[in-house]
């Protein structure tokens, strides 16, 4: 169990609810955010249905979206759907990949929750493995660090009900076959006992959804065989049968049989092991999920030899050996379209990074944009609220702007932006910040300057447009331009800033333009 789909679309028939994420998404007014959640989870319900293509469709798109909103969490999720989708296609190598490249964003954006996600979603990964002993060494580091505490996070109930089931599988069936070391031992068998705990105390408050429900099921069956309480494993692998036969999931209706025959099989009713592993092998087979059908196949195989058919038991591994030919195939023809896919994740890449610059960008220009540029100013104050370097901003107007659009036109005009941009990047230091915040408006961002340095500069910019020739862009044009001057301090936000800049620069326009003036409240320094 990978836990990621909300409990409203949990409590849908698989085609329902991948229906329903499929219609909202062809919403016009659903924001670029919510449509990659919407991605996400239709990602997550593909996977239920064994319908990978699909699955991956819409991993990218989630991918997509999250890198062009910026929003780091976001982009941990869809890294995390694209890592599970890579998986099912049996790219081990590029899943890896992608847990690797969310758990650095989790972690830089300390992301508790993102943290505990990609654990709970690394554990799935291992168990479709049946790498039992991995699965509980990842879900008790997450156990034993700080990152925890994103499992307590109130809109983590559906995760941490997902590593009790993660961790009770995991577990039980390490325990069994002695995956576990024995120095950690004791502490996986407390663990697994609180979080079996868990799971009945979720059975008897009721109301889970049906797939939620069918998990917790397949766990405890588990925790049963671990104990040797073959009467409580029969009973709930009876139940968890007869709950996945009422959904619309093949696959998960085959695993339930398949883990019946196992009890059966322990219990020793061999006949009618042999019935559950047959009419699994039937559900996978229907679902054309070549690898469950061939585990099928070697678990009907060992209760024929189990009872003496030997016969049946030769044709059924014979089968096995069919069916991994097949698969063999099968992954060797995937390999093209694996190669596709990564293609379009590299392409998506260069697009949504390619979206993230213009977003911050002025088009005309090239130079950052005001977003761009406030969010330079936010963290340069943070730096001095934190103690650090003091750093001015200047705000600039070009003077008489609107008498070269009025006189020369606007291609001129942007001609004239263009030149200014290129006249002052090529003044100004390699760590300061020329943006556009529209127009003729621009603003200098001078990093680690006192306010004499920021005046000499400033100046040092005014006297460079001034004396530039300005006829190879329109016969008989000057160009000159006045700033307003402040520092950035703890004591003003951004806002107040800036609007202290900007009273600077009125005084310098009504000083007759060409010129500078600091803001009042720094005029007697």
């Amino acid at each position: 169990m990978s836990g990621g789909v909300s409990d409203r679309l949990l409590a849908l028939p698989r085609r329902t609810a991948l229906q329903e994420v499929e219609k909202n998404l062809a919403k016009s007014e659903v924001g670029a955010a919510e449509r990659a959640l919407l991605h996400r989870d239709a990602v997550y319900i593909a996977l239920d249905l064994g319908e990978a293509a699909c699955a991956m469709t819409h991993a990218l798109s989630a991918l997509e979206l999250a890198r062009a909103c910026q929003d780091g969490p976001l982009q941990v999720k869809a890294h995390v759907a694209l890592a599970l989708v890579q998986a099912e296609f049996y790219d081990d190598l590029g899943a890896g990949v992608q847990f690797a490249l969310a758990d650095g964003l989790a972690r830089k954006h300390h992301d508790d929750r993102g943290v505990a996600l990609i654990a709970v979603n690394t554990s799935h990964y291992e168990l479709e493995r049946r790498n039992y002993g991995e699965a509980v060494m990842v879900l008790t580091r997450l156990l034993r660090s700080e990152h925890v505490r994103g499992l307590a996070l109130p809109e983590s109930l559906g995760l941490l009900n997902t590593f009790h089931v993660n961790f009770v599988v995991a577990a039980a069936e390490a325990l069994l076959i002695g995956q576990v070391p024995l120095t950690d031992q004791p502490g996986a068998e407390e663990q697994l006992q609180f979080s079996a705990s868990f799971l009945r105390g979720l059975q008897r408050e009721g109301g889970m959804a049906s797939l939620e429900a069918t998990a917790v099921l397949d766990a405890l069956t588990r925790y049963a065989l671990w104990q040797g309480d073959l009467t409580a494993a029969q009973q709930l692998a009876d139940e968890h049968v007869r709950l996945t036969g009422q959904a619309d999931v093949p696959v998960l209706h085959g695993r339930a049989l398949l883990d019946r025959s196992r009890v059966r099989g322990q219990i020793g009713d061999l006949e009618a092991a042999i019935d559950d592993a047959q009419q699994a092998v039937e559900h996978f087979g229907a679902a054309a999920d070549g690898l469950w059908e061939s585990r099928a196949r070697e678990t009907l195989a060992e209760a024929y030899a189990r009872i003496g058919r030997f016969e049946q038991a030769f044709e059924a591994q014979r089968a096995v050996t069919r069916g991994v030919e097949r698969l063999f195939r099968d992954y060797h023809q995937q390999r093209a379209l694996v190669g596709q896919i990564a293609q379009q994740a590299r392409e998506a890449e260069v697009h949504a990074r390619a979206m993230a610059q213009a977003a911050l960008s002025d088009p005309l220009t090239g130079i950052p944009n005001r977003t761009q540029a406030m969010q330079v100013l936010a963290r340069l104050r943070e730096q001095v609220v934190g103690g650090g370097p003091v750093s001015a901003i200047a705000l600039m107007d070009l003077d008489h702007f609107k008498r070269v659009n009025d006189l020369y036109g606007h291609l001129t005009g942007d001609a004239v932006l263009i030149e200014v941009t290129r006249l002052l990047t090529a003044e100004l230091r390699s760590n300061d910040v020329l943006a556009r915040l529209g127009g003729e408006e621009f603003v200098v961002i001078l990093t680690g300057v006192t306010l004499s340095e920021a005046v000499r500069l400033c100046d040092h910019l005014r006297a460079t447009l001034q004396r530039a020739d300005w006829e190879h862009t329109a016969p008989g044009l000057n160009m000159t331009a006045s700033f307003g001057i402040t520092m950035l301090s703890a004591e003003l936000d951004l806002t107040a800033t800036l609007q202290a800049a900007d009273r600077a620069l009125y005084e310098a326009k009504a000083a007759g333009r060409n010129t500078m003036q600091v803001a009042p409240q720094l005029q007697y320094v």
